[in-house]
């Protein structure tokens, strides 16, 4: 029921914000001329390159696979992870995908806790990558904040953030490594109370995260190629919405442009809109601000292309579903 009640919230507010910035008949009219006059030969390259984007997290999830000791078949992966970008993409939840990740693993005889500990490092994976760049534009942003007092919190409170899971997950390895958990005193013998079992099931886990997290740090080389492909990835992202920006006939500086869409992807990825839409829109038009006095009606434009761009990928996932439902249902049946 709770998390009913959070969807229709989330939706609520996209729609809000959706509405509040469609609410003159001027401005769509404006949006429709935009929309007319794109090119199509930049946002079919805007198209490819959410393609190359979204292999390339096929090709991180791999990584983390294998560290795990799970070797599926190249399809097997690509089949699997765009099931689950469907599923984060259209069902609501950006998680989703996750679990459709974790089942099919179990389905197919593998540990649902090392299936677990690749997708978890699959996705905060991106998180380093992102903290480094945004150091990088930090001193861009801080050149903004004189002329726009209103932008100022932001950046700061999206490092801040980032440093704060960038430390917990070092932690948490750092931990699970230690061996601190696995080592809990066991329960005393012929005592079998709730309390006891929780903490024997506390020093399992503690035993599991231990291997799995020690995979990751042992192998070393492995992880530091997927933060690479992480790199790679967020800069694809990142060039989706510049290619629609140069679709709707915005020029602006590449570099300038990848600035403020840490800050972009980080608003939007908060958990208060359905897939950021809306709030997406009307960050991208306070941050364009900043560069460019182009028109708003471009601007919300070139975000609703990029983020349609990338859904667009997760359908294929949605043509591939029958087939994952059947394979999993074999698997279970074996």
């Amino acid at each position: 029921m709770s998390k009913r009640i959070f969807v229709i919230f989330q939706t609520l507010v996209s729609m809000g914000f959706l509405i509040w910035i469609f609410w003159r008949q001027e401005f769509r009219d404006q949006i429709w001329r935009v929309l007319a006059g794109a090119d199509e030969r930049w946002l079919l390259a805007g198209f490819a390159t959410a393609g190359v984007a979204s292999f390339l997290g096929v090709l991180r999830w791999n990584i983390f696979l294998r560290i795990q000791g799970i070797s599926l078949t190249p399809w097997e992966v690509i089949r699997i992870s765009f099931v689950g970008l469907f599923f984060n993409n259209f069902l609501f939840g950006s998680v989703g995908g996750d679990v459709v990740k974790v089942v099919w693993l179990g389905a197919k005889g593998y540990s649902k806790f090392a299936g677990l500990v690749s997708v978890l490092m699959d996705r905060i994976s991106g998180f380093p990558p992102m903290l480094f760049l945004s150091l990088i534009f930090l001193p861009k942003w801080l050149d903004w904040s004189h002329e726009f007092p209103a932008l100022k919190a932001v950046p700061f409170l999206m490092l801040c953030y980032l440093g704060i899971v960038s430390a917990l997950l070092i932690g948490s390895m750092i931990l699970a490594r230690s061996g601190i958990i696995a080592r809990l005193p066991e329960a005393p013998e012929g005592r079998n109370s709730r309390w006891d079992r929780h903490r024997s099931r506390v020093r399992e886990n503690g035993k599991k995260a231990g291997v799995a997290y020690g995979s990751v740090v042992t192998h070393w080389r492995q992880t530091l190629l997927a933060l690479g492909v992480s790199v790679l990835a967020l800069l694809s992202h990142f060039s989706i919405f510049y290619c629609c920006a140069r679709a709707f006939s915005l020029r602006i500086p590449l570099g300038e442009f990848f600035a403020i869409m840490p800050v972009v992807d980080f608003v939007s990825a908060l958990p208060v809109s359905l897939g950021g839409f809306g709030i997406r829109e009307e960050v991208f038009v306070q941050m364009m601000a900043a560069i460019t006095d182009a028109p708003k009606a471009q601007v919300v434009s070139l975000s609703l292309a990029g983020a349609l761009l990338l859904m667009m990928w997760g359908l294929f996932g949605l043509a591939i579903l029958p087939s994952y439902r059947q394979a999993v249902k074999r698997t279970e049946g074996h």
